[in-house]
């Protein structure tokens, strides 16, 4: 079977990156609010401008800029923006780290199965990441939406990373921390969609496969048939 990740929050902990990051931004920006306050602020931009990213309405810069203008300062330039999204990206990379439950997932997948990543945002800093994770050579395709032009939950990224492995979307799984975005967007193109439901929020509209950590996918792939 064909195995297929998504990367933020599934194999990278972006969570606690971002947030590291952003208490950065605060300290360097000499915001007045709290930094608790600040991390709140950050967190709700990145969400609303990266959905307006992967809608179509910004590209992948214009999002960046957006998330620093409603958080810092809704006057700044495209250059002073893009200045200070720099110093938050430099702290950002700084705190990349493994979610805990990666190395042990694909050491227990890769003799049985062939691995890859489909995952939305910037094919350059998405393929950094996996580098500086010391993971890049566990997957046999890497598919970034930045380089495809097409964006999860469009059938056609999943259905990309299958042609390229010559695998049918049925003989195929991919698991992603995102409900909609991950788990329906690949059931939508025939694969095997699993949700990684980190936080514990599934509600009785959420279809399985379900899991909370990878280190219950080898399970539920052992659940789908033969590798």
């Amino acid at each position: 079977m064909l195995v297929l990740f998504d990367i933020d929050d599934t194999l990278l902990d972006d969570a606690s990156a971002q947030r590291s990051a952003a208490a950065a931004l605060h300290g360097h920006v000499g915001m007045d609010a709290d930094v608790e306050a600040f991390l709140d602020l950050w967190s709700a931009a990145s969400e609303r401008h990266y959905a307006r990213y992967l809608q179509g309405e910004l590209d992948f810069q214009g999002q960046r800029r957006a998330r620093i203008r409603e958080a810092v300062d809704g006057t700044l330039s495209n250059a002073a923006a893009d200045a200070l999204f720099a110093s938050y990206l430099d702290a950002y990379e700084s705190a990349w780290a493994l979610c805990a439950d990666v190395n042990g997932c694909l050491d227990a997948l890769v003799e049985q199965h062939r691995l890859g990543v489909v995952s939305n945002g910037q094919g350059s800093q998405q393929r950094r990441k996996l580098e500086a994770l010391g993971i890049a050579d566990y997957f046999a395709c890497i598919v970034i939406s930045g380089d495809l032009g097409r964006r999860k939950p469009s059938p056609e990224i999943f259905l990309e990373a299958c042609a390229k492995l010559g695998t049918a979307p049925e003989e195929a799984a991919y698991v992603g921390d995102r409900y909609e975005i991950d788990a329906l967007g690949a059931r939508a193109a025939g694969l095997t969609g699993v949700w990684l439901d980190r936080l514990g929020s599934r509600g009785n509209h959420h279809l399985p496969p379900v899991i909370s950590s990878l280190r219950d996918l080898q399970d539920v792939l052992g659940g789908l048939g033969p590798a």
